[in-house]
Order: structure tokens, then C-alpha cells, then sequence
């Protein structure tokens, strides 16, 4: 698979998940390969990936990279609070993941920050999630995250009463049934 059609089933699933705190799902970048693991290694200029805007105004940014040294992290069994931003939204991702169960994927991790320090808390946060593809590729997806621009993320989960909606289980399966068109 190529990162964008990667982007897409995650995009999709961004928005067939109808979650209250997301406002806005969009895509950025034109590569079509990942970025990394340096500016001169790189086998592209651009970053390419997926842009998500919540009700306090924060962004997280999930984008294809290349980035040796990623470690598997559990799921964690609590949700990041909402000043976790990039954990909170990989975690939310593998778990529409984990519901739709898409044919594009044989399997997926979410994965921490190779930088990390190993016994600090941050460590067994997730910062991304590898993808081994159901063509015999693989693709990894890191995410940063900005605060809110306006006022404060809150502090306790905004949504409590959220459910992932029955429209995830469905919402890749006619893309699995159909070729690839990227180009």
C-alpha cells in the first residue's frame, strides 16, 4: 500500500466515527512516501498526513514517517486525557481500528517514541502506529500534537458517554473491494 491510501482508511474512519470532540479531518502534504528518518535520508522534501482539529481548538497531526528505533506499546487501558493529545488520538484511531477491522491491514501496533526514556511514564504512551499491510507492506504513522489555541484542554474526558458508532465496521469495506487508484 502507499501512504496515501493508508491515509485515507484512517481518514475515513476519522470521520464514520462521528466523535463529538473532532471538529475537522483533513489531509496535508503532497508526498506520497514517508518522511525520514533525517532531511538527508529522506527519500522525499514534504510530509504528508492527516489533520485533526478538536473542540478546544488542539490539533493532532498523524503523518507517514520512517523512523527506526519504535518500540510496540501496550493499549493503554485508560484513555489519555485530553492534555495527551497525540497518545489520545493514536489510541483513539487503534481503537476504530480494533472495531472496523479493515481488510487493508493484517495487523497494527501502536508504537512510542524511540527518544523516550525507557522507565519514564512517557515511554509507554503511544506516539504512533505501524501498520503491516495486507499486501506485504508496512507503513508507520507518527503523531504530534498542538495545545489549544484558545483557553485550556480539559482536564477530566469531555465526552464520557461517547460510542464508536456501527458505521466504522463498515465504512472501509467497499474500499477494500476496490483497486487502488493513487497516483
Amino acid at each position: 500500500m502507499q501512504l496515501g491510501q493508508v491515509l485515507d482508511a484512517v481518514q475515513r474512519l476519522v470521520v464514520a466515527s462521528e466523535h463529538p470532540d473532532i471538529v475537522k479531518v483533513e489531509r496535508y502534504g503532497t508526498a506520497t512516501e514517508p518522511w525520514g528518518p533525517t532531511v538527508a535520508r529522506s527519500r522525499t522534501t514534504t510530509i504528508a498526513g492527516l489533520k485533526v482539529t478538536f473542540t478546544s481548538t488542539s490539533t493532532a497531526l498523524l503523518n507517514g514517517r520512517v523512523e527506526p528505533g519504535v518500540m510496540e506499546v501496550a493499549m493503554p487501558e485508560v484513555m489519555p486525557l485530553p492534555t495527551f493529545r497525540a497518545p489520545r488520538f493514536v489510541t483513539f484511531v487503534a481503537q476504530l481500528l480494533d472495531v472496523a477491522r479493515p481488510a487493508q491491514f493484517s495487523s497494527w501496533r501502536l508504537v512510542g517514541q524511540p527518544s523516550a526514556d525507557k522507565g519514564s511514564p512517557i515511554a509507554a504512551l503511544p506516539y504512533g502506529i505501524s501498520f503491516a499491510c495486507a499486501d506485504g507492506t508496512t507503513m508507520l504513522l507518527l503523531c504530534q500534537a498542538t495545545g489549544a489555541m484558545v483557553g485550556a484542554e480539559p482536564s477530566e474526558e469531555p465526552f464520557p458517554d461517547y460510542v464508536i458508532p456501527e458505521g466504522v465496521k463498515t465504512c472501509l469495506q467497499e474500499v477494500s473491494a476496490l483497486p487502488a487508484v493513487h497516483g
